[in-house]
């Protein structure tokens, strides 16, 4: 107890981040214990035991579950205040901490929430020259109504990769990579086109919903260019093992599915948020070891797979839990909701500004 109270005193006070700590020598059990502690000068250094060091130069956030929380989430743990002109006040139960939040309307996810600290914390990391990209499995209409309240960013990535915003317009390059699944896009060049009915869309993503609608799959299409959603919960007559077992159907037709918010989402293979992250980092003339990622959902699992180092502020589908076990390099916030979102951020943050040279720092080491 001794040991451990003290060594978490030293972090929390110290200037730098705590190195591990070996146990020299234990003693007899009338002597409690002894460890040999000295100060030594030592960079610091950008990650905890398990971490690389290597510089981040871009990082992909996820936003539903990563920087932004539902109240279905977070309410076991904490209260959500009035809301007022858009804003409203968070507060911790247990610990009695606040945050200030915007509020995000969804056009079937009701309301959600962002901490205004997370804003900061992302504009902070920009300013340091890492680049920021938002990468999202929300419709067209969702995304552009959410935009004015999430964080400025250097691309914006919806609709599972889908689509992609560049330099503040959408990039068509990037869409026309899977015209022949999803049919012709060119009319898709604002953030919320006006688009046919999904039931009159040309193109094997367009034929597999008819299909699928036709067998009683409980569908949803509205305001996606290159996505629709499927219900299974609500598939009247159906099961996940159902469902399961379209997917050699979907590898025939070139396209790929993955869970979001409980919901199964089937898109162009060549989308997905793993293969819009490749693009980002190829337009940058960066690697996959230049880059970090936040998320906490299935259809995040091949972008987190990508980039190798992830923080996830929360753990929201068992696949995620089961590839934990084989991706030492993903770390679980401590905490849940809005303050492990900052904590994840703050890490980043902290990391990107030790790959600046700096003043060597006294941190606790053992002799």
């Amino acid at each position: 107890r001794y040991i451990g109270s003290f060594v978490g005193a030293a972090y929390l006070s110290g200037s730098g981040v705590l190195e591990d700590v070996q146990m020299l020598k234990w003693y007899s059990s009338a002597e409690l214990c002894k460890i040999s502690l000295c100060w030594k000068v030592k960079p610091r250094r950008a990650w905890r035991s398990g971490m690389d060091d290597t510089a981040i130069k871009v990082v992909f956030s996820d936003i539903d579950g990563t920087l932004v929380h539902y109240p279905k989430d977070f309410e076991r743990y904490a209260e959500l205040g009035e809301v007022v002109n858009g804003r409203a006040s968070i507060r911790y139960s247990e610990t009695g901490e606040t945050r200030e939040c915007r509020v995000l309307e969804s056009l079937t996810g009701g309301k959600a929430y962002i901490s205004e600290r997370t804003i900061a914390l992302v504009d902070e990391i920009r300013a340091e020259g890492v680049q920021f990209v938002l990468i999202t499995g929300a419709r067209s209409s969702t995304y552009d109504n959410r935009r004015p309240n999430l964080p400025k960013v250097d691309f914006e990535v919806f609709e599972n990769g889908g689509r992609c915003i560049r330099n503040g317009e959408i990039d068509m390059q990037w869409t026309r990579r899977y015209e022949n699944v999803i049919g012709d896009p060119s009319m898709a060049t604002t953030v919320t086109p006006q688009l046919q009915d999904a039931a009159e869309r040309v193109g094997p993503l367009w034929d597999l919903y008819r299909r699928l609608s036709k067998e009683g799959w409980a569908l949803d299409a509205r305001d996606y260019v290159t996505n629709f959603r499927v219900d299974v919960t609500k598939s009247t007559g159906k099961t996940t093992e159902d469902f399961e077992r379209l997917k050699d159907d979907l590898k025939a037709l070139n396209l790929a599915t993955s869970f979001n918010l409980g919901k199964a989402d089937i898109y162009p293979s060549k989308s997905g948020k793993a293969n819009a992250a490749s693009y980002v980092l190829r337009l940058l003339e960066l690697t996959p070891e230049d880059s970090i990622s936040m998320f906490d959902d299935d259809n995040d699992l091949e972008l987190g797979a990508l980039t190798g180092r992830a923080f996830l502020p929360g753990v929201t589908h068992p696949s995620v839990a089961a590839a934990l076990r084989e991706n030492p390099r993903w770390e679980v916030m401590p905490i849940e909701g809005f303050l492990g979102t900052e904590a994840a951020l703050e890490r980043i943050l902290r990391a990107v500004k030790s790959a600046n040279p700096l003043p060597a720092q006294k941190v606790l080491t053992a002799v």
